[in-house]
């Protein structure tokens, strides 16, 4: 089997690679920049958005199938569909539930295709998420299959978010969470499971189809905070505060107590065959890049008012 990776090079590519090489699919990764030095399986460079290049692409490698990690644009979905019309698309997207779900976990079902005609516009990283997936929904006699992860961890993770309770929690200073969310399934999910997924979804078997959630089971706020403290040795100090009353940035992860309460596995368990990791093996992991990178998270420079704020609260 050959997968053309789009995306390949990226946070969430690299550990798809990897699980698809260890499966022995034949993995070429694509992206619009060159080679990165040290990159581990082929390479094409590639502009997605140029459907001259793409469609040449696709001719060169006559992939099985296409794990897309990049798009999300209706229109980048449309043209694979058009441009790749007969074998497996696997398409990555992200949290596409609606924002006053309330407190219960998502499952697949609870995001449909939205009404109207597809925005011409460009359209911000989640909405158009939704688009893409709108546009797949709408293709229902096509092989394709999509894997929904949310905030996802680990190293090299550009967003630093995760950063941002790390460094935290290693100065020994209390932490604000959400007052409200802090103790409920969070949304979060470890790379290397997400990339495990999209391996999954890579299989062949027939009777995989549409939507899939990925993420930890049953992991809160509190958990990872906690799980962070033991394993860097230090007291987990958490003081709740009302969501709409935390600074910014001061809890990235949220939870936002209007956002669902985590995701709901069990299509992903019983039809994809995903098994979450544990919070601490991914931990381990996320650290250990940690410590030798240093990176800081841009909230963090807020820390003395949150100090203060925490202060105040007693």
């Amino acid at each position: 089997m050959r997968c053309l990776v789009l995306g390949g090079t990226g946070f969430v590519g690299v550990a798809a690679c990897k699980e698809l090489m260890r499966r022995g699919v034949e993995t070429i990764a694509a992206s619009r920049t060159a080679k990165p030095y040290g990159t581990f399986t082929s390479h094409t460079t590639l502009d997605r958005r140029d459907t001259v290049q793409l469609a040449e692409a696709l001719g060169r490698v006559r992939p099985d199938v296409v794990l897309d990690l990049a798009a999300f644009q209706a229109a980048e979905v449309a043209t694979m569909l058009d441009l790749f019309p007969q074998g497996r698309y696997v398409f990555v997207s992200t949290g596409v539930y609606p924002d006053d779900f309330g407190p219960r976990a998502a499952r697949e079902e609870d995001f449909g295709p939205l009404p109207g005609p597809v925005p011409a516009e460009s359209l911000e990283y989640r909405e158009g998420k939704r688009w893409c997936e709108t546009v797949l929904a709408r293709r229902p006699e096509r092989d394709w299959v999509v894997i929904r992860p949310p905030a996802i961890l680990g190293p090299d993770d550009h967003t630093l978010r995760i950063a941002a309770y790390i460094q935290r929690v290693e100065d020994g200073g209390p932490l604000l969470v959400p007052q409200e969310t802090f103790e409920q399934q969070a949304g979060l999910a470890w790379v290397k499971d997400v990339g495990y997924a999209c391996a999954l979804a890579v299989d062949q078997r027939p009777q995989l189809h549409g939507p899939y959630n990925v993420a930890f089971d049953g992991v809160s706020l509190r958990a990872l905070i906690e799980a962070l403290a033991r394993a860097l040795g230090r007291p987990a100090q958490l003081v709740p505060l009302p969501y709409a009353e935390l600074p910014p940035y001061a809890s990235p992860y949220g939870p936002d107590p209007k956002r669902s309460a985590g995701y709901d596995l069990t299509r992903a368990r019983t039809e994809l065959g995903f098994k979450p990791s544990q919070l601490e093996d991914a931990l381990a992991d996320t650290l250990a890049w940690y410590q030798v990178q240093r990176p800081s998270h841009p909230g963090y420079a807020n820390r003395a008012q949150e100090l203060e704020i925490a202060a105040a609260r007693g």
